[in-house]
C-alpha cells in the first residue's frame, strides 16, 4: 500500500518544519495539504510547496475559511483503496528517522485490530498520560486521561516543560525513555494531531465517514468508533512531538522551543516567523497586562521532567 500524508494547513512557522520531514521520506508518496489558510502570505506558501515537490498536492473547498469547523469536510479528498491516509497536524514539529516506513509496517501488521491508528504524540494528553504511566520517563504533575485535559492541554506550563526534555532525548540518543506500549482508546475522545485510517475503509464507508455535524476530532476519534464498535490504537514504539493546543501556542511561541526544534532538524531558523503580539500595549495598560501574565503564570500548574539516569 501506498503511504499518504495529508495536513490541514495551515501556518508557514510550522509548515517549513514539517515539509523537512515528509517530504525527505521517499515512503510518502503523496502530502495532500488542505488549504485552510487564514492569510495569504500562508496560501502562497503552500503553493511554493507544491512548486517544489511534485508529491506536494493542493486541495480547496469553497468554504474553507481557516476554522475547525471545515477540516471533516476535506476527507472527501481520501479516496483511493491502496492507500494508508496518515492526518499530521501543520504543527507538527517533530518526526523520529525512519518513521513513514516504520508507522506503514506497524499499521499493516495490526490491520484489522482498530479503526484508526496513531504514533504516540508529545504535547497530547492522552499520550502524556501513557508516557506518564508507562513510559521511562519521571514525569510529575497533574495529567488526566482527558483529551482536553484542564491542566496539561489547557495551560502551556506542560509543552514548556515537555519539549526540552524531548529535545534532549534526541539530542543524546535517549529517545528510547519514551516509549509505552501499545494501547487501545476506547469511548474517549483523542486530539488528532497525527491520526492514519486506512483508505479502503474510508470508500467503503462513502459519505458515512464524514462527520455529520462538522466536529472533526469528536467524530473520528470517538464517536465512529463507537459506532462501529471499533477502537483506536495507538503505537508506542513510533513518536512524533505536536508544538501546541490554541489554549498553549501564544506562551510556548514566546520560548525559544520552536527555534531549537528548527535547530534539531537542520532547517534555517527565521526569526520572522514569529507573529508579533496582535495587541500593542503602552504606559500603565502595558504595565498591567505585564503583571496579570506573572500573576497568571504562578497559578499555572509545575512539571518536573527527566530522563531516567544514564546506565
Amino acid at each position: 500500500m501506498k503511504l499518504i500524508v495529508v495536513t490541514p494547513a495551515g501556518r508557514e512557522r510550522y509548515l517549513r518544519l514539517l515539509s523537512h520531514y515528509v517530504l525527505g521520506s521517499a515512503e510518502v508518496v503523496e502530502w495532500h495539504l488542505w488549504d485552510n489558510c487564514r492569510n495569504e502570505a500562508d496560501r502562497a506558501y503552500l503553493q511554493t510547496l507544491a512548486d517544489k515537490d511534485p508529491r506536494c498536492k493542493i486541495k480547496r473547498l469553497a468554504h474553507a475559511n481557516g476554522t475547525i469547523h471545515n477540516i471533516g469536510d476535506f476527507f472527501q479528498f481520501c479516496d483511493d483503496r491502496e492507500a494508508i491516509y496518515l492526518r499530521l497536524d501543520d504543527d507538527i514539529v517533530y518526526v523520529e528517522p525512519d518513521f513513514f516506513p516504520r508507522f506503514k509496517a506497524r499499521m499493516l501488521e495490526q490491520r484489522g485490530k482498530a479503526l484508526w491508528y496513531a504514533p504516540l504524540i508529545v504535547n497530547n494528553a492522552i499520550c502524556s498520560s501513557l508516557i506518564q504511566t508507562l513510559s521511562k520517563v519521571e514525569l510529575k504533575g497533574p495529567i488526566t486521561t482527558q483529551a482536553s485535559c484542564p491542566d496539561s492541554w489547557a495551560l502551556p506550563s506542560f509543552p514548556i516543560a515537555m519539549h526540552p526534555v524531548l529535545i534532549d532525548a534526541v539530542e543524546t540518543g535517549r529517545i528510547e525513555a519514551f516509549r509505552v506500549p501499545d494501547r487501545e482508546v476506547r469511548l474517549s475522545r483523542f486530539s488528532i494531531n497525527a491520526i492514519a485510517f486506512f483508505g479502503d475503509e474510508i470508500v467503503d464507508m462513502g459519505a458515512g465517514f464524514l462527520p455529520p455535524d462538522r466536529n472533526e476530532e469528536e467524530w473520528y476519534s470517538a464517536l465512529l468508533p463507537m459506532k462501529l464498535n471499533r477502537p483506536g490504537l495507538v503505537l508506542g514504539d513510533l513518536l512524533v512531538s505536536h508544538f501546541s493546543f490554541y489554549t498553549q501556542e501564544a506562551e510556548v511561541l514566546r520560548t525559544d522551543i520552536l527555534e531549537r526544534y528548527y535547530r534539531l532538524a537542520g532547517v534555517a531558523w527565521d526569526q520572522n516567523l514569529i507573529p508579533p503580539p496582535k495587541v500593542e500595549r503602552k504606559g500603565l495598560r502595558q504595565f498591567a497586562w505585564l503583571y496579570k501574565s506573572k500573576q497568571r503564570a504562578k497559578a499555572w500548574p509545575q512539571y518536573q521532567i527527566r530522563l531516567p539516569a544514564r546506565a
